[in-house]
């Protein structure tokens, strides 16, 4: 076996016993080694935006209004459909009428124009 065999078997091992060790590690240690690791992610994700918005800045202002644009109309679409799904009406109110009753329903043939009315 040449030395880079080897030293990928080393690391094999040492990533085995590493993952066991975690396996069995406390509940409150894997809670904090879990905020570690967001913390941790939340910074560099921090830098790589600052980085990106120093290099082009028209982008990063145009990608940030786009997004304030979906998400307020997300937040609009949420509010409809929240407003829907309690059985308020989106627009306006509609009810229905009784007919009144009426003596007479049927209507008398009105006279064609050009006769002898009234003469």
């Amino acid at each position: 076996m040449n030395r880079f065999d080897s030293l990928q078997d080393r690391a094999s091992q040492l990533a085995g016993h590493i993952g066991h060790g975690i396996r069995h590690v406390p509940n409150h240690a894997q809670k904090w080694f879990k905020a570690g690791m967001a913390v941790g992610a939340a910074r560099a994700g921090g830098r790589a935006v600052v980085r990106s918005t120093k290099r082009h800045p028209v982008i990063t202002a145009t990608s940030a209004a786009a997004l304030m644009a979906v998400a307020a109309g997300l937040v609009v679409y949420a509010y409809r459909r929240r407003r829907e799904a309690n059985g308020h009406a989106i627009e306006g109110t509609a009810r229905r009428e009784p007919r009144a009753p009426r003596a007479d329903r049927r209507r008398e043939p009105v006279a064609a124009h050009g006769g002898d009315e009234g003469a």
